[in-house]
């Protein structure tokens, strides 16, 4: 049975072998004709490996031109290739195979059929732009937005920490400025306290992108202190001696207050703010003074100003020179005193002239009439005199020069009625200083004298009676004889 298997099997045996060879051409040959090779175009994405190696380094890269992607040509069977996605090809750049810190090649193979098709040997590259990588420091600023309540201000601002640390390319750190936490105060009447947020400036006040940037702190702790206001007025002192003939006038100053910030206490203690004498030295001036003054260094200890741009404060000192004016003083508005009892006085006219210096302002209001002096005729006797006046003024005015008045002095019992008259009423206003004669001494002298008139007017009568009782007994006496 076996003989004839294998009989069957090797007769006409090369008739069979050229059958297969000539089966395997045919079919060589049907295959060739429906299912050729061909060449198709695949792109795919690359992917990065050994991503950190140029970080490790301290270098920062970016894909430029759009290079993370590449395109090539796969050939192969048509069945083959009709049956394959970009998806079945994998592209892959190795960093550390980098090239002139630029480029990178670029690997691709396909994952499917691998042994069917091909992908072209053409070089394909990564392209790179690769830069320093740098990290740097930046203190945190604080910004507020909106607006505390009324009779409220803005105190002491903190935060924590105070530093943040920016790593990233150097052309993108390179453009930061600050580093600004901005806290919404809107309202605020009480201290508070907030989570934020830093955000990166440019030095033209733009955002900084941060896409490509890292942080060692995400958020920072935003302390704000609310504080109380008051409006406090300014109280300038001078000091310093003005020439002869000019004199300090007062202040000139805006703003006239200012508004100050603290804690309720210490802003019950405040009132005004008083800028010291030294700051206005007023030596030897002869015309206004104009200054600058920074008030904020006078404030007390816990104090400071709502605005700082009103810490400085244009003053102006007012200096005037004096001028110089006749008046005539009326003569009634002069006292005497010292005047002796048996004297009367006259003044020989009924103004005397004086020269004032003072203001001329203040000039211009004066009242000439309404002046008043006093002369002092201690140990005068009859006779026309000139004597100092001493004129009664207000400490805005000065005599510019000496002042006197003439008077007669006449005794008390003279005919002239007018004189009499007069004195009487001069007598009637004398003043004395330190009142040398008391009224009762005044008094008791007019009772004296008065006194004495009448006993002397009692002796001329006696008189009288005896010398008319004489010539009556000698008239009878006469008769008698005759």
């Amino acid at each position: 049975m076996l003989k004839k298997i294998v009989k069957r099997i090797t007769n006409n045996f090369g008739l069979k072998i050229l059958a297969v060879i000539f089966s395997g051409v045919l079919w060589l040959a049907v295959v060739n004709i429906d299912d050729p090779n061909t060449t198709r175009t695949f792109t795919t994405t690359v992917s990065i490996e050994n991503g950190d190696y140029l970080t490790g380094i301290g270098k920062y890269y970016e894909i430029e031109n759009n290079s993370n992607t590449v395109t090539f040509k796969v050939s192969g069977k048509r069945s083959y290739l009709e049956r394959m996605s970009n998806t079945d090809f994998k592209a892959v750049a190795d960093l550390e195979m980098i090239e002139d810190m630029r480029r990178v090649p670029i690997e691709v193979s396909p994952q499917r059929y691998g042994g069917n098709v091909t992908v072209a040997s053409k070089m394909y590259y990564l392209e790179l732009s690769v830069e320093d990588l740098v990290s740097k420091p930046y203190v945190i600023s604080v910004a507020t937005e909106g607006d505390v309540s009324s009779r409220h201000a803005l105190g002491e601002i903190s935060v924590s920490p105070t530093l943040i640390r920016v790593s990233g390319p150097a052309s993108v750190v390179g453009t930061i400025d600050k580093a600004v936490a901005t806290v919404n105060v809107d309202g605020m009447t009480q201290d508070i306290t907030d989570s934020v947020i830093p955000v990166l400036y440019d030095k033209e006040g733009n955002e900084v992108n941060t896409t490509d940037l890292t942080f060692n702190i995400q958020n920072v702790m935003v302390s704000v202190q609310i504080l109380d206001t008051k409006e406090v007025t300014l109280n300038f002192q001078t000091t310093g001696v003005l020439p002869e003939g000019y004199e300090y006038v007062g202040v000139e100053y805006k703003p006239q207050t200012v508004l100050v910030k603290g804690t309720s206490s210490v802003l019950n203690m405040i009132n005004s703010i008083t800028i010291p004498e030294a700051v206005l030295d007023l030596t030897d001036a002869t015309g206004d003074i104009e200054k600058e003054v920074d008030v904020s260094s006078y404030l007390p200890e816990g104090a400071t100003l709502v605005d700082s741009s009103q810490a400085k404060i244009s003053v102006v000192v007012k200096i005037e020179k004096h001028e110089k004016r006749e008046f005539e003083v009326p003569t009634a508005n002069i006292t005497v005193s010292n005047l002796g009892s048996r004297y009367d006085v006259k003044f020989l006219k009924d103004t005397v002239k004086v020269e004032l210096e003072g203001l001329s302002t203040e000039l211009d209001a004066l009242d000439a009439a309404a002046l008043t002096g006093s002369i002092d005729v201690s140990g005068m006797t009859d006779g026309e005199h000139t004597v100092n006046l001493e004129l009664n003024l207000d400490s805005k005015f000065k005599l510019s020069k000496k002042a006197t008045v003439t008077v007669d002095i006449v005794p008390a019992d003279s005919q002239n009625t007018q004189s009499t008259g007069s004195s009487a009423s001069n007598k009637t206003d004398i003043k004395t200083e330190g009142k040398t004669e008391s009224t009762t001494e005044k008094e008791d002298s007019s009772k004296s004298e008065e006194s004495d008139s009448e006993s002397s007017k009692t002796d001329k009568s006696n008189t009288t009676t005896q010398t008319s009782a004489t010539a009556n007994k000698t008239q009878t006496s006469k008769t008698s004889e005759d």
